[in-house]
């Protein structure tokens, strides 16, 4: 591994050491100083002063870095609020910070590394220091959230761990050359392709558990209503496209050897099976993050289900990273927001008549609900739009893509049925009067806005030459 793409990972994770060891007051700064690294990274790949190893690392660093900076400046006077709420110490929110730029670190990682091997390291380091954050409260709720996130997610790991073993020496590659930067196609004897196909449906499996795609979604809806606001945004807007991102790597090595349907096939299976589960729960969901952990669920499947359509469907699972991770950031620091004004981000526990009692907090509210549904203009749109039409090229993939549109109109509905109750229905005489919203939360989630209102035609034009050359390099993949 080169030093340049080692060095943004370890200058964070000493940032996150000093937030451990020096006293309280040093956090704010220090997580400030994360903010200043993530900015100079992004000014020096658009100046071209450095390079990352494909146009699809350069993508996914620039959501991780662009979310993650937003997700900094809101969590600080979140933090600030929610530790007065809930009496956190001084050594909770050290923790808290310190754990906050471990997992961006980790997210960094698995956006830049080619190593097969040091990206299941990263996600690892992702997947701990969430569990931590997810049980920062220290309240029961959040306790057994974390434990459920461990114990499953593990699990998933040792699974991507031994798959991708397996698949990988299968190859005859030695376990110096197991990175995809590097890969050359070299000749196998049939009786190894057996293996490797074994190997990548338990890599598969393994990472989806990572990524909350169904069957293995089980700990996701109690880790996100737990987890401090922006540690939900990451863990849905970052943490598990980056699972996703690391099987299509996977996949793209082994794909010589094995058919590259056998393996799109599993991909696709996992999208509908998320699609389905979303379906299923979205309309009995009471609390606003419980809400959008299922949507999380839903949309981490189209992404499954684009990059097992393949093609221009490919390319659009792509696209839905960003959008998704835009969109899905906005309603959960969002939710956050709505917890610490009202209380409660439960509608049947007062969290009702948002737009009139913080009209804000209420329009963005419903601005976010609008665009994670998939309706234009937002940014969602176009990616989705792009999924499913990309899906309808190939006669074998047809039949799900029209699964899939079905179950999103299902989940459309009950979204729309679910959030007027937080938007219009009035609360209690006594809960009717306005409360004051701090700019200082408002203001994160308006760029967010903004970005999720314009960056679905706006992000390619800006980075014209590079999204150019990623959808080029996508439609000839071979997976």
């Amino acid at each position: 591994m080169s030093i340049s793409l080692a060095l943004p990972v370890v200058v964070l994770v000493v940032l996150a050491v000093f937030v451990l060891v020096m006293p309280a007051s040093w956090a704010i700064w220090l997580e400030r100083t994360a903010i200043g690294v993530l900015v100079v990274s992004l000014a020096l790949l658009a100046g071209d002063q450095w390079h990352l190893p494909d146009a699809l690392a350069t993508w996914f660093y620039l959501v991780v870095a662009v979310i993650s900076v937003i997700a900094l400046w809101f969590s600080e006077p979140y933090v600030r609020a929610e530790a007065k709420h809930l009496h956190w110490n001084d050594a909770q929110i050290k923790q808290y910070g310190s754990l906050l730029l471990i997992f961006i670190a980790s997210l960094v990682a698995v956006a830049i590394w080619t190593n097969f091997l040091w990206l299941w390291l990263g996600i690892e380091a992702a997947t701990l220091s969430s569990v931590f954050l997810v049980g920062t409260p220290r309240d029961r709720g959040a306790i057994e959230a974390a434990w459920k996130y461990l114990l499953v997610t593990e699990a998933g790991g040792l699974a991507a761990l031994v798959g991708t073993a397996v698949a990988l020496a299968a190859t005859g590659h030695p376990i110096s050359q197991w990175d995809y930067a590097t890969w050359t196609a070299i000749g196998h004897h049939m009786g190894k392709a057996r293996w490797i196909l074994i190997g990548a449906y338990m890599a598969m499996i393994g990472y989806a558990t990572k990524a909350g795609l169904a069957p293995f979604h089980t700990w996701l809806p109690d880790a996100h209503s737990q987890a401090p606001a922006p540690v939900s945004a990451l863990l849905s807007g970052l943490k598990l496209a980056g699972a996703v991102v690391i099987v299509y790597h996977l996949f793209g090595v082994l794909t010589p050897t094995v058919p590259a349907q056998d393996l799109k096939d599993g991909l696709i299976i996992l999208g509908l099976l998320s699609l389905l589960v979303a379906a299923a729960f979205v309309a009995f969901q009471t609390d606003l993050k419980r809400l959008w952990a299922y949507s999380s669920i839903e949309h981490i499947g189209l992404i499954s289900l684009g990059i097992g359509f393949g093609g221009i469907a490919l390319v659009g699972a792509v696209f839905h990273i960003w959008t998704h991770a835009s969109s899905k950031t906005l309603l959960f620091q969002n939710a956050g927001t709505v917890r610490l004004l009202y209380h409660t981000s439960e509608s049947t526990q007062g969290a009702k008549a948002l737009l009139a009692r913080t009209p804000w907090t209420g329009g963005m509210l419903a601005l976010g609900s609008a665009a994670i549904v998939g309706l234009p203009p937002f940014a969602p749109f176009w990616s989705e739009w792009l999924i499913l039409v990309g899906g309808f090229q190939s006669a074998s993939n047809r039949i799900p893509d029209i699964i899939a549109v079905g179950l999103l109109i299902v989940i459309f509905s009950g979204i729309a049925l679910r959030i007027p109750n937080w938007l219009w229905v009035p609360g209690t005489q006594d809960r009717l009067a306005k409360i004051r919203e701090p700019w200082a939360l408002v203001a994160p989630n308006l760029v967010l806005a903004l970005l999720v209102l314009v960056g679905g035609v706006g992000m390619p034009l800006v980075v014209h030459p590079l999204w150019h050359h990623l959808a080029h390099e996508l439609l000839k993949s071979p997976i």
